[in-house]
C-alpha cells in the first residue's frame, strides 16, 4: 500500500508554554489545515483513500461522523477527551471510513495529569474496529501509559493488542519506554498503528523526533477482525487528541454478515421410511422453562424414563412393556436454570438401574436401585470412587460395553481445566473401580506448548455397527467457548485398548494434538464441544459431522470420513455468513449438530438445526453433497407445538432416542422416542416468563404398521427344547443392507446369580424361501454381541436365534424376528 507522508500539524502550547513544531519522519502525519475533511477523500493514488480531522471547531460533541462507541465524548480548545471517567475501555470511532486490507491510523495525542495516578491510565489509537453485537466492540489496539510520577527517572509502558467484546484482552507485543513522554502530562506524541496483510506495526514518535516505540508483529488470521473502522481510545478521562488521520487501500473489506444456513439447495426426494406413530404414551407434565436433555432407556421389557416435573423436582418413572402403567419415584434433586445438568440413566448386568444428573460443577448426584431395577428401591450414594475426583463433576453419562458390564464417565473440574474419568462397576461387590488407573484425558501441557491447559469435551462412546465404540473430542483453552480445538477421534472394543481409525494402537492417557487428530482445526475458527457427532456411513464407517468456518469466515458444516491412511474431509454446505459464538455458560445455538442417519439408498442424512429450524443436508457415499433441504417432518403431528400458552411461538418440539438403541432399536415392534416442549438454552440464565403449566412428556413407538405375512417359526436347533427362558436376544434393526450381516445382543435373563453357558445360533431365512443359513457362537454367562449370516439378496427376512445350553438343566429355547434388507 502507498501511504502518502502529509505535514504534521503544529501543536499548541505545553503547560510549560514551550510551542512544540516537529515533523514525525518515519510515520504518516497530518494535514496542517484548520479544515477538518468531513468524509474519506480519494488520494491521488487511486487505490487509497484519506481521512484527517484536526478538531478546530467548536467545544460540543465531536460531530464529522464519529461516534462515542463506549463512554463519553467531546471537544474542548480543540482537542477531543473522554468527557466521563469511570467506563472501562472508552471507544471513538470515526464511521466515515471502512477500513480496507492494508491501513493506517495516525493521531497527535498527549496524556494529562491524572490522580491519583496509577500507571494503568491507558490510552491509544484502534483499528479493525468491529461491532461483534450490539455495545460490544473487538478491535486491535496500540495503547500507552505513563508512569504513575513525575520524578525522574521515570518508565512508561505500552501495548500492542488484541480486544475482543470489550474486555477480553490478548497481549501481542508489550515493553516500556523512558523519556520526557513518559511523564505524566507530557507535551504529547505522534502514535501511528498500521495493517498489511497479517502483519500490526506500531510506532510512536516524541516531540524531538525520536523513535519510541517501532515493532511489527504478526497477527493470528481473524476473518472477523477486518476491515471495520478506526477510533480512539482511553480508559480513564486524560486523553487529549488535537489530530486523527487514517489511510487505507480500497476496497472496503467486510467481515462474514449474519448466518444464512436455511436456503435450500438442489433436488433430492427421500426414500420411503416405515416410521409411523404406532402408540403414545403420556407420562405427565414437564418443566418447559428451558431444555435440558431428558432420558430414555429401554431393555427387554422394562422402560425407564428420567425426567424434570413442572416443579423441576428429578422424577425416575417406570413402566412394563407393552402397555404397562407408569410409576413414579421422585427424587430429591431440583434444577436450577442450567442445560448443563441433564439426566443419564444406566443399567448393569443385574438390571440395577442408575441415575446421575443434574450437575454442573457441583458434588456428585448419583442414584442406584436394588438389582431389578425397582425404582422404589432407588437410593444415594454420595460417592462412587474418590470424593476428590466427584467434588465438581458435569457431564455425566453411562454406557454398556460387550460383555454388559456398566462404565460412568464424567469430568471433574471446570472448563478449560476438567479431568475426565471413567469407572466401572462390579455387580458382584456392588461397588464402582476405576476403569483405568489414571484420567483418560490429560491437559495438561503438550509437546508443543508445556505450560498450556486444555479440557477436552467428547461425544461418544457410541457402540457403532461394526462392535467397536467410537469416541470422538475437542479440546478447549478456557471458559470462552471460542477457544475449542483440535477435532481427534479413537475407537475401541473394551474402552480399555484404543486404536485410530486405521486399527493401530493408542496410547492413553491422551494429551493435547494426540490420538487420531481427525482436523486440526485451531482456537476460534469455529469448532464447538458438543457439536461434533458420531454417525455411520452405509458402509459401517464411523462419520463424523462438525461445524467450522472456512477460508473466508464463513461458517460451514462438515462431513469426515477414513480414507487410506488419512481422513477424506468434505465441505457439505456453501453458507454465506457466520456464527460467531464465545463466552461461557449454555449458548444459543445459531447451528446445532443432530447426528446422521443411512438412507435406505445409501446416502446420509446430516441433521441439524438452523435457528431452531431443522434441516438435513444429504450426501452420497463419497461424502459429496447432493442436497440441502427441510427435514422431513417426524409421522402425526409429532413436529407440532401442543402446549398452549401465550408465546407458544418461541417453544421448541425436543425428541430424544432411546438410550436402549445401542446401536439398533431396543424392540423388534419398531424404535422408541422421548418428546417434549420446552423454550430453548437461555445461557443458563433465569427467564421471567415460561410456560408455567409445563409440556406434556410422552414416550412414542415409531415404526411400520405393516407387518409382513407371518411364517411359522424354524425348527429349533439340535440339542434346544422348551421355551425360551434364560437367555435374552435383542431384536435386530429393521433395515439392513445386502452384503453385510446384523448385530445383535444377547444375555442372560434370569434372575438368580448362575451365569450359565452354551452356543448361541443365528440363523437366517428369506421370505418364501426354504433356504436356511445359520452361524453359532459360544455364550460364556454374559453380554455379548452376535451377528447374523451375511445378507445375500433384497427383501424381507426372517432371523432365528437359538440357544443351547452346556447344562441340561436349563432349557434353551429360540425366538425370531423380522427385517428387511433394503440398501443396495
Amino acid at each position: 500500500m502507498h501511504l502518502r507522508s502529509l505535514p504534521r500539524r503544529r501543536r499548541r502550547a505545553s503547560a510549560s508554554g514551550t510551542v512544540l513544531a516537529t515533523a514525525a519522519a518515519v510515520v504518516v502525519g497530518l494535514l496542517a489545515t484548520g479544515t477538518p475533511v468531513a468524509a474519506a477523500e480519494p488520494t491521488d493514488d487511486a487505490e487509497t483513500v484519506t481521512f484527517t480531522d484536526d478538531f478546530e471547531r467548536a467545544a460540543g460533541a465531536v460531530g464529522n461522523d464519529w461516534r462515542a462507541a463506549r463512554g463519553e465524548w467531546r471537544i474542548d480548545d480543540g482537542e477531543v477527551r473522554n468527557a466521563v471517567s469511570g467506563a472501562q475501555n472508552n471507544l471513538l470511532v470515526q464511521d466515515g471510513v471502512d477500513l480496507g486490507a492494508s491501513w493506517s491510523v495516525t493521531s497527535d495525542l498527549r496524556v494529562a495529569p491524572y490522580s491519583p495516578a496509577t500507571g494503568r491510565e491507558w490510552s491509544g489509537i484502534a483499528g479493525n474496529v468491529q461491532e461483534t453485537s450490539p455495545g460490544q466492540f473487538s478491535y486491535y489496539l496500540l495503547r500507552l501509559a505513563t508512569a504513575a510520577t513525575s520524578g525522574s527517572p521515570t518508565t512508561g509502558r505500552w501495548h500492542l493488542l488484541k480486544m475482543t467484546n470489550n474486555t477480553t484482552i490478548q497481549v501481542l507485543r508489550e515493553g516500556t519506554f523512558t523519556g520526557d513522554a513518559s511523564r505524566p502530562g507530557h507535551a504529547g506524541v505522534t502514535a501511528t498503528l498500521s495493517r498489511e496483510g497479517d502483519e500490526l506495526t506500531a510506532t510512536v514518535v516524541a516531540p524531538d523526533e525520536t523513535v519510541v516505540i517501532d515493532e511489527t508483529v504478526p497477527v493470528e488470521r481473524d476473518i472477523m477482525l477486518v476491515g471495520g473502522h478506526a477510533g480512539l481510545y482511553t480508559v480513564t478521562d486524560n486523553l487529549r487528541a488535537d489530530s486523527f488521520g487514517v489511510t487505507t487501500s480500497t476496497p472496503a473489506v467486510n467481515p462474514p454478515g449474519p448466518l444464512v444456513c436455511d436456503e435450500p439447495e438442489g433436488q433430492y426426494t427421500f426414500p420411503e421410511a416405515d416410521n409411523e406413530v404406532l402408540e403414545t404414551s403420556e407420562l405427565g407434565m414437564t418443566w418447559a422453562g428451558m431444555f435440558v436433555v431428558q432420558d430414555l432407556l429401554t431393555r427387554g421389557d422394562d422402560q425407564y424414563v428420567g425426567f424434570y416435573d413442572v416443579d423441576r423436582n428429578m422424577v425416575i418413572a417406570h413402566r412394563t412393556l407393552p402397555d404397562g402403567e407408569w410409576t413414579y419415584r421422585v427424587l430429591d434433586e431440583r434444577i436450577v436454570w442450567d442445560s448443563h445438568n441433564y439426566i443419564s440413566l444406566g443399567l448393569d448386568r443385574d438390571d440395577t438401574l442408575h441415575v446421575s444428573g443434574n450437575m454442573h460443577n457441583v458434588n456428585l448426584r448419583y442414584f442406584k436401585s436394588a438389582p431389578g431395577g425397582d425404582i422404589t428401591t432407588l437410593e444415594r450414594v454420595t460417592t462412587m470412587v474418590d470424593p476428590a475426583t466427584e467434588n465438581s463433576v458435569t457431564y455425566p453419562e453411562f454406557v454398556n460395553r460387550k460383555d454388559g458390564s456398566l462404565v460412568f464417565s464424567h469430568r471433574n473440574g471446570g472448563s478449560g481445566s476438567g479431568v475426565t474419568y471413567f469407572n466401572v462397576y462390579d455387580e458382584t461387590t456392588g461397588s464402582w473401580s476405576r476403569l483405568v488407573d489414571e484420567p483418560f484425558f490429560d491437559g495438561l501441557g503438550s509437546d508443543e506448548n508445556p505450560d498450556g491447559t486444555w479440557n477436552s469435551y467428547f461425544q461418544g462412546p457410541t457402540l457403532g455397527p461394526d462392535g467397536m465404540f467410537h469416541l470422538v473430542w475437542v479440546w478447549r483453552d478456557t471458559p470462552d467457548a471460542a477457544t475449542n480445538s483440535m477435532l481427534t477421534y479413537a475407537k475401541s472394543e473394551d474402552l480399555v485398548n484404543w486404536v485410530d481409525a486405521s486399527g493401530e494402537p493408542l496410547e492413553t492417557p491422551f494429551r493435547y494434538g494426540e490420538g487420531d487428530v481427525v482436523d486440526p482445526i485451531p482456537d476460534r475458527a469455529g469448532l464447538l464441544n458438543g457439536n461434533a457427532r458420531i454417525g455411520f456411513t452405509a458402509d459401517d464407517e464411523i462419520l463424523i459431522s462438525y461445524h467450522k468456518y472456512d477460508e473466508d469466515g464463513h461458517s460451514q458444516l462438515y462431513a469426515a470420513s477414513p480414507a487410506d491412511a488419512d481422513w477424506q474431509i468434505s465441505q457439505i454446505s456453501d453458507w454465506e455468513g457466520r456464527w460467531s459464538f464465545g463466552g461461557g455458560g449454555t449458548l444459543i445455538f445459531e447451528v446445532q449438530m443432530l447426528g446422521s442417519e443411512v438412507l435406505a439408498d445409501g446416502n446420509v442424512q446430516v441433521n441439524f438445526l438452523c435457528s431452531g429450524a431443522r434441516q438435513s443436508i444429504v450426501i452420497d457415499p463419497d461424502l459429496q453433497p447432493i442436497a440441502q433441504t427441510a427435514t422431513p417432518d417426524l409421522p402425526g403431528d409429532l413436529s407440532e407445538v401442543r402446549t398452549e400458552w401465550d408465546g407458544a411461538e418461541g417453544l421448541q418440539v425436543n425428541v430424544t432416542r432411546d438410550r436402549g438403541d445401542v446401536p439398533e432399536p431396543a424392540t423388534d415392534r419398531g424404535r422408541y422416542v422421548l418428546r417434549w416442549e420446552t423454550l430453548p438454552e437461555n445461557r443458563d440464565l433465569p427467564r421471567e416468563e415460561w410456560p408455567r403449566g409445563g409440556s406434556t412428556l410422552s414416550v412414542v413407538l415409531l415404526g411400520s404398521a405393516v407387518e409382513p405375512e407371518p411364517e411359522p417359526e424354524p425348527e429349533p436347533e439340535p440339542g434346544s427344547i422348551g421355551t425360551y427362558q434364560a437367555v435374552k436376544a435383542a431384536a435386530p434393526y429393521r433395515y439392513a443392507g445386502v452384503g453385510k450381516p446384523k448385530r445383535l445382543a444377547v444375555w442372560y435373563g434370569g434372575r438368580d446369580d448362575a451365569r450359565i453357558t452354551g452356543r448361541v445360533y443365528v440363523s437366517t431365512r428369506a421370505l418364501g424361501s426354504d433356504v436356511v443359513t445359520t452361524t453359532s457362537y459360544w455364550y460364556d454367562g454374559y453380554g455379548r454381541n452376535v451377528w447374523t449370516p451375511w445378507f445375500t439378496q433384497r427383501g424381507t427376512h426372517q432371523v432365528s436365534v437359538s440357544f443351547v445350553p452346556s447344562d441340561p438343566t436349563y432349557r434353551g429355547g429360540s425366538t425370531s424376528y423380522w427385517l428387511w434388507v433394503s440398501n443396495p
